[in-house]
C-alpha cells in the first residue's frame, strides 16, 4: 500500500510539472503577442513624439520665414535622402516606374525635386502617349485611381468610411436628382411632387423631408429652390421669388414689346454696407458688391444672375523690402483681409482649408512673381513704405532723384486673370487682378499703385426667350439649386446623398462652398 501511494505521489508530481509546462507553452503565444503589442505601442508613441517635435520645428521655421521657404529648408534638413541622392540615380528609379503613371503623378506632388526631374523632357519615363503630362490625359481607370488617392488626403474619417460604403467614386452624386433620373415611377422616392410656389412638378429629392410626406394642405408644399436663397454677402440674400416677381412684373408692363434687355438692366441689387467700400480715394467709384441679371458671356441664349465685387487695395499700406518688393506674408494677410471685408468666399471659394487662390498670381513663374519677396529668416529689412522713401517734395522729378532705393512699378498695362468655365451660367468663378495708378500720384513707382481685383460668378436663370413669353414658366434651375446657401434650406435626404460633414478640416465641410455639379446641362431634367 505504501509503495502504491509513493508511486501515486510521484505520478501526481510529474503530472503537475507536465501541466505547468503545457500551461507555459500555451501562454507563450499570448506573451509574444502582448510583447509585440507593447513594442508596437511604444514604437507608435515614439513616432508620435518625433512627429510632434518635427511639427514644432516646422512651426518655428514658419514663424521666422515664409511658409514656402520654411518647407524647403525643412525638407533639406530633415528629409535629406532625396537631396543627397544624385539626379542620375533618381532618374533610374523613376525610369523603373515608367509604366505606373499614377505613382509618377503622386511623386510629382510630394517632392519639388521629383517634380523638377519628372518634366516633359523625360520622354523615356512618360513616353510619347502622354505628352501633356496632365492627369486628365490618363485613361479612365488610372484617372479614377489617381482621383481617389487625392481624395483620401483631405477627407475626414467619417467621409472616407462613407465613400468606402458607397463604392469608389470621384464625385458625389447630385443631391437634387434621384440616383437614376430616368426612373419616374409612382413611388414616393422616385416620383414627382407638385410645388405650389412654382406651379410645376419637381423631383421628390428637391423637397425637404417634411414636404415629401402626405400633407393635409397640399398647397403648403414648396420646393427647396424657393425655400433657399443665394448669398451675395453676409448682409444680402437673393431669393428666387424676387427674381420671378421682377420678371413677371416686366411681362405685364411690356404689353407685347420686345425690350427684354431693359428688364435685365433694371434688376440690380447692391449691398451698401461701409465694410465693402475699399476705394483707393474718395473720388473713385464705390465698390459695392452687386447682383444683376444679364446675358451669358459665352452662351447668348441664356439669362444669368451675375454676382460681382471689385475691391481695391493700395500698395503703399503694405510693408515692403528695401528694393521695393512685396513680402509674400503681406500679400497673404491682404487676401485674408479681403475675404473678411467682402463676399470673396462666395464668389471665389477656396478648394481646401486656408488656401488662397489669389496667391497663384504671384508665384515666380507668373508675371508678378518677380515683385514678390519670400522671407528667408535672415535680416529681411522689411519696412513700411514711408520709412523707405524720402519726404515727398513739390517737384516729383527731384523727389524721384533723391529716392535711395529702386522701387519698380508693376506693369500697369498687364493683367492676370483666371476662370473655371465662367461665362456659361454654371456657377463658375472669374478672377482678374491688374494694377493701376492712384489718381494724381507719381507714375513709375510701386508706391503710387493700387491692386484692383474683380471677382465674378454667374448662375443660369432661364433662356432668353422665356423673358418675353408669359406661357413659359420660370422655375429654379439646376444651377440655382447648387448656388444656394446651404444654411438657407434643409439638407436633402437619400441613400446616395452624402450627410453634412461638420469637420472644418475636411474637404466636404458643409460650409465650404461647392457650387458646381458634375452633371452636364443635358443631364438636367428638362422641365422639372
Amino acid at each position: 500500500m505504501r509503495s502504491f501511494l509513493t508511486k501515486l505521489r510521484k505520478w501526481h508530481g510529474n503530472r503537475w510539472h507536465l501541466e505547468a509546462a503545457e500551461t507555459r507553452e500555451d501562454h507563450k503565444p499570448l506573451k509574444v503577442a502582448v510583447c509585440k503589442a507593447g513594442g508596437r505601442d511604444q514604437r507608435d508613441k515614439r513616432n508620435n513624439q518625433q512627429a510632434q517635435a518635427l511639427l514644432l520645428t516646422l512651426s518655428e521655421l514658419q514663424r521666422t520665414m515664409d511658409p514656402v521657404m520654411a518647407a524647403r529648408v525643412y525638407n533639406d534638413q530633415f528629409c535629406p535622402l532625396l537631396s543627397r541622392l544624385p539626379d542620375e540615380l533618381l532618374l533610374c528609379i523613376c525610369d523603373s516606374l515608367s509604366g505606373d503613371f499614377v505613382t509618377l503623378f503622386c511623386l510629382r506632388l510630394v517632392s519639388r525635386k521629383l517634380r523638377h526631374l519628372l518634366d516633359s523632357r523625360q520622354r523615356s519615363i512618360w513616353g510619347k502617349r502622354y505628352a501633356a503630362r496632365e492627369p486628365l490625359a490618363l485613361p479612365h481607370a488610372e484617372r479614377l485611381k489617381f482621383a481617389l488617392l487625392l481624395q483620401r488626403d483631405d477627407r475626414c474619417n467619417n467621409c472616407m468610411q462613407w465613400n468606402d460604403a458607397h463604392g469608389p467614386q470621384t464625385f458625389d452624386k447630385c443631391k437634387f436628382q434621384p440616383f437614376n433620373p430616368l426612373v419616374t415611377s409612382d413611388k414616393l422616392n422616385h416620383g414627382l411632387l407638385h410645388c405650389y410656389a412654382c406651379d410645376s412638378p419637381h423631383y421628390t429629392c428637391r423637397f425637404s423631408s417634411t414636404y415629401q410626406q402626405p400633407l393635409n394642405h397640399e398647397k403648403e408644399r414648396i420646393c427647396l429652390g424657393t425655400q433657399g436663397s443665394v448669398k451675395l454677402c453676409e448682409h444680402i440674400q437673393i431669393t428666387w421669388a424676387a427674381i420671378k416677381a421682377h420678371v413677371d412684373d416686366w411681362r405685364q408692363q411690356q404689353r407685347g414689346r420686345e425690350d427684354w434687355q431693359a428688364c435685365l438692366d433694371n434688376f440690380n441689387i447692391e449691398c451698401q454696407d461701409p465694410i465693402h467700400d475699399t476705394r483707393c480715394m474718395a473720388s473713385e467709384a464705390l465698390t459695392w458688391p452687386r447682383a444683376r441679371l444679364g446675358i451669358s458671356r459665352h452662351k447668348p441664349d441664356i439669362v444669368v444672375l451675375n454676382l460681382e465685387w471689385k475691391p481695391h487695395r493700395r500698395i503703399d499700406t503694405l510693408n515692403l523690402t528695401e528694393d521695393g518688393r512685396i513680402p509674400a506674408t503681406e500679400l497673404r494677410a491682404m487676401f485674408r483681409e479681403l475675404r473678411e471685408l467682402g463676399p470673396v468666399d462666395v464668389l471665389c471659394p477656396a478648394s481646401c482649408r486656408n488656401a488662397l487662390p489669389e496667391m497663384a498670381f504671384f508665384y515666380p513663374p507668373s508675371e508678378f512673381g518677380r515683385f514678390v519677396y519670400h522671407k528667408t529668416g535672415e535680416d529681411d529689412k522689411i519696412r513700411p513704405l514711408s520709412a523707405l522713401l524720402p519726404p515727398m517734395r513739390l517737384d516729383p522729378l527731384l523727389w524721384w532723384y533723391n529716392c535711395p532705393v529702386p522701387l519698380p512699378a508693376l506693369p500697369s498695362d498687364s493683367h492676370l486673370w483666371w476662370y473655371t468655365g465662367y461665362g456659361r451660367g454654371r456657377n463658375k468663378t472669374h478672377l482678374r487682378i491688374n494694377p493701376h495708378y492712384i489718381k494724381g500720384a507719381v507714375h513709375g513707382i510701386i508706391s503710387s499703385q493700387c491692386l484692383m481685383f474683380r471677382y465674378e460668378k454667374d448662375i443660369k436663370i432661364c433662356n432668353t426667350d422665356a423673358i418675353t413669353n408669359p406661357d413659359i414658366k420660370i422655375n429654379p434651375t439646376h444651377q440655382w439649386l447648387h448656388a444656394m446657401d446651404v444654411e438657407t434650406y434643409p439638407h436633402p435626404q437619400g441613400s446616395h446623398i452624402r450627410p453634412l460633414c461638420r469637420d472644418a478640416a475636411c474637404a466636404n465641410y458643409y460650409k465650404r462652398r461647392k457650387d458646381h455639379c458634375t452633371k452636364d446641362d443635358a443631364d438636367e431634367y428638362r422641365t422639372y
